[in-house]
Parts: structure tokens; sequence; C-alpha cells
């Protein structure tokens, strides 16, 4: 399955990447990648990242859902791309999947060297604990200076107030409207 995920991401790969977003990694349930068109429930990453970005046009989840694939092209249009920290599902308790995303971190790292992108967004607070000092050590712009939270089990208002503070504020540089 890893396959078929990259090769739905690699679709959907801007030119040049404005914003990196930075996920924990694909979820357990293989048809609900960030990236696979056809994803009808529980694509909560997705649906929360495109509300935040286009919050002006995002209509009924319903709706846009079916339009799935026309928005993953803004998301790219706008040089926007999502990766995961590791790239099998992970299972475990917070410090295990930190240590893992951190035992990765080497070869993650050489990943984002080579996508360049202007700025990162780490999502979900293992992500976040793991990479943060990582990568602004190495020298990417990390946009967000706290952990946003994975938008399901009752963190979507929180993970939106949190995305728009940071675009907002002008912390987050990326425009909708290209």
């Amino acid at each position: 399955m890893a396959t078929s995920r990259s090769q739905a991401a690699a679709e959907y790969k801007p030119d040049k990447t404005r914003v990196l977003f930075i996920a924990e990694a694909p979820p357990n349930d293989e048809d609900r990648y960030f990236y696979f068109e056809d994803v009808p429930r529980n694509d909560w990453l997705w649906i929360a990242v495109m509300k935040a970005l286009f919050r002006s046009e995002w209509g009924r989840t319903k709706e846009e859902r079916i339009r799935k694939a026309w928005w993953l092209r803004r998301f790219q249009g706008i040089g926007c791309w999502l990766i995961d920290a590791v790239k099998e599902p992970l299972s475990g308790g917070h410090k295990h999947r930190v240590a893992v995303i951190r035992a990765s971190s080497a070869a993650f790292v050489s990943e984002v060297r080579a996508i360049a992108p202007e700025q990162v967004v780490l999502i979900k607070s293992t992500v976040y604990e793991a990479l943060f000092c990582t990568l602004s050590d190495e020298g990417f712009a990390v946009a967000n200076d706290r952990a946003l939270p994975f938008p399901a089990s009752n963190h979507q208002v929180e993970f939106d107030i949190e995305m728009g503070r940071l675009i907002d504020s002008g912390r987050l540089h990326v425009d909708p409207t290209n």
C-alpha cells in the first residue's frame, strides 16, 4: 500500500513547495490516505487543512468531498504539500511514536532538504516533539511555535483555531487566492 500512497502523493506534488505540512504517519485504515481522491468518511486531516486554507470557499463537507481532486489541485497550486514523518502506519503510545519518529529523523531531514520548502508546519504533538528542534536547527522555517493538534477526536475546532492563528498572524505564508 505504501507504493499507491506515494504514487497518489506524487501526483499532487507542487513544482515548488512553499509550505510543507508534516503529519505523523498514514492512517491504519488504508483507504483513508490524505491524497486518495475517493475517501467517503473520516478523512479528518484533509478536511481540516482544506477548511483552514480555503475558509471563504469551503462549502458543506459532503459536497466538497466529491470535489476532493479539485481541492488537492488547489492545495498543490498554492505550493502546499503534505508528507508523513513515518511512511507506514504507527501504533503505540505517545512516547513510542515520538521515539519512532526520532529514530528516522536523519533520513527524514534529508527528504525535507530535497523538497526544499519555504516553510514547514508540524501536525500533531508527536511530530512537533520529535522534529521541531531538529528541523529548526537544520535551518527550516517552522511556522508553528507549538504543536497543532491532529484534527480528529474532538480536536477539529482547536486545529482550525490554531491554523487560523498561524495564517492571521502572518507566521504561515500561504496565499489561497493563487
